[in-house]
């Protein structure tokens, strides 16, 4: 009977400064390898550029090592999933195919790197019998607001690095965007809903020192599969990540943490499918209507209240005064 294990024939390397193992050639042009260290144990390999690497955290697995690590030869890195066990070697030819299959995948070396460690981790919430509870209609909508407003207004003005590296939304933090020198808030509405923005508590609109602070109210309406401009969650963080990696791929990390922390999860399925309407950005300052800490210094805490949109006209600006608010927000005013 023929062997279908891919680490038969494999031999162990003589010692820790070598690496014995077999190229997976339905990957190429992606270096990625089966094969065994010095210990005999299974591992899969990822060989890279250093240009390509990720700073994501990657994930800890009882009976596996995940880890990346230099080559001694060529300065190249290489990020690696080991077995400690042969006792599992079945689970791990599964992990191993299911990692091969979508590294095999990727449009670039950097979008491999990135989808090793991915799977590794869903393999990990698998194993653990972890699984974040699919966002509501209404999260995805906020969350593909602020992401929409990360790749078309913030990162055409101060480089697509700086605008992830100031999205605090996910964070639960009172802004949105927190830049050196302007804070953003952000509310996403549907175009059929009621011409009014929920604020949920009293620090979201409140003042911070040396910070202007801007009131983004994006407009979404409902649309179908076919229309050309229609967004899912999953087609915007794509976006994202491809635009990410192009130019400013040591922020991918940043950018898993943020996602996570959403409870964005790209084994999901989103039901919520729109198009960008329009957004209309206001200057909170003077008479601006909000409730801060300070209306009730006293109390009462956590105050969550509407605004009528026709209340805040007064207050709009321009897209060019955003622009070039968030130019002299920006760290020294340089893109990534």
């Amino acid at each position: 009977m023929k062997n279908e294990d891919p680490w038969h024939g494999i031999a162990p390397p003589p010692s820790d400064q070598a690496f014995s193992g077999r190229l997976a050639l339905d990957c190429r042009p992606h270096e990625l390898f089966r094969g065994l260290d010095h210990l005999g144990r299974r591992t899969l390999l990822l060989v890279h550029e250093k240009s390509s690497a990720s700073k994501a955290r990657l994930p800890e697995m009882a009976g596996l090592i995940v880890e990346n690590r230099e080559q001694r030869d060529d300065g190249r890195l290489l990020i690696s999933v080991t077995l400690e066990s042969d006792e599992n070697a079945d689970i791990f030819s599964r992990l191993s195919e299911d990692i091969v299959d979508v590294v095999s995948g990727a449009s670039d070396e950097s979008t491999a790197v990135s989808a090793f460690i991915e799977r590794t981790w869903k393999w990990h919430d698998l194993l653990k019998g972890k699984r974040k509870p699919r966002l509501s209609r209404e999260a995805q909508m906020g969350l593909i607001g602020e992401l929409w407003t990360l790749i078309h207004l913030l990162a055409p003005a101060v480089g697509i690095g700086t605008a992830v590296a100031s999205w605090k939304g996910a964070e639960q933090a009172p802004k949105d965007f927190e830049l050196s020198g302007v804070c953003v808030e952000c509310k996403s509405r549907g175009a059929a809903s009621r011409a009014r923005i929920r604020i949920s508590s009293e620090h979201q609109l409140e003042d911070v020192p040396g910070h202007a602070l801007v009131l983004l109210v994006l407009t979404f309406a409902t649309c179908d599969d076919h229309d050309p401009h229609a967004l899912t969650l999953h087609d915007i963080v794509g976006t994202v990540r491809s635009e990410l990696a192009k130019l400013a791929p040591q922020s991918m990390s940043m950018l898993d943490q943020g996602l996570d922390n959403a409870g964005y999860d790209t084994s999901h399925e989103y039901d919520l499918v729109i198009r960008h309407r329009s957004t209309a950005p206001y200057e909170i300052q003077g008479t601006f209507p909000r409730i801060v800490p300070t209306s009730f210094p006293d109390g009462p805490v956590e105050i969550g209240y509407d605004l009528p949109l026709e209340k805040l006209e007064k207050f709009r600006i321009e897209q060019q005064t955003l622009t070039e608010m968030l130019h002299r927000g920006s760290d020294d005013n340089v893109k990534d």
